[in-house]
């Protein structure tokens, strides 16, 4: 039975990355680069120190860091991170969590004041028992930086899974030699989490609850009991 669960927030409890990918447009646009909406969609789940560099080159180190910081001023200064909104079924999965007695940690790329608001939204910090981000590591997914820190605070549990909406998740996790679900609400398609490694994809956070049970291996650890 999986005694500790680690999960994104973008794409998967948040209906964020379209905004984010938004803000990059913009960001780059500012730098006088067109880049497609597409290309950036498909880096969701990096942290702007990866991504940046991913689409400038890793040559150009200033002009990735100010890419982050319009990224930056895009979407948290300027107001995008006010219309993201939960997932279907985001708080319901977490208050299943919690009423199964799962350590559950938030292990996210993102920005901490961003997730700071996310969590409220979401039903308030006693949702999570630890909260990891960008400012707690040297490097973002998919290093598995992010992870390895939860997987530390939660006091290394014998087992945990990861839940996510993209590859880097699935790379960070299996880096550490940790299984990860995938939910399609980040943008990318089944297959692509599958040939990634994911070892079950739900549609949802909403469907990830419906399979809660057998995610963590209640049903298992029943059906041997009995």
């Amino acid at each position: 039975m999986v005694d500790a669960v680690l999960i994104d927030i973008d794409g998967t409890l948040m209906d964020s990355n379209p905004l984010h990918t938004l803000a990059w447009l913009r960001a780059f646009r500012r730098l006088g680069r067109e880049v497609e909406a597409n290309t950036v969609l498909h880096l969701m789940g990096m942290g702007g120190d990866q991504l940046a560099p991913t689409v400038l080159g890793e040559e150009a180190e200033e002009e990735s860091a100010r890419a982050k910081e319009l990224w930056t001023e895009e979407f948290s200064e300027k107001g995008l991170v006010e219309h993201v909104e939960p997932l279907p079924g985001a708080a319901d999965l977490l208050r299943a969590l919690k009423e199964r007695g799962i350590p559950t940690a938030l292990a996210s790329s993102g920005e901490q004041q961003d997730i700071e608001h996310y969590v409220e939204l979401l039903g308030g910090r006693e949702m999570f028992t630890e909260l990891v981000s960008s400012a707690d590591v040297e490097q973002t997914k998919p290093a598995p930086d992010i992870f390895a820190v939860a997987v530390e605070r939660l006091g290394k549990p014998a087992s945990a899974v990861v839940i996510g909406d993209t590859v880097f998740d699935i790379e960070a996790a299996r880096k550490l030699g940790i299984p990860c679900v995938g939910v399609l609400t980040g943008g990318l398609e089944r297959s692509t989490l599958v040939d990634a490694g994911a070892i079950a994809v739900y549609t949802d956070a909403a469907d990830v609850v419906a399979h809660l049970d057998a995610i963590l291996g209640v049903e298992a650890a029943q059906a041997a009991a009995d």
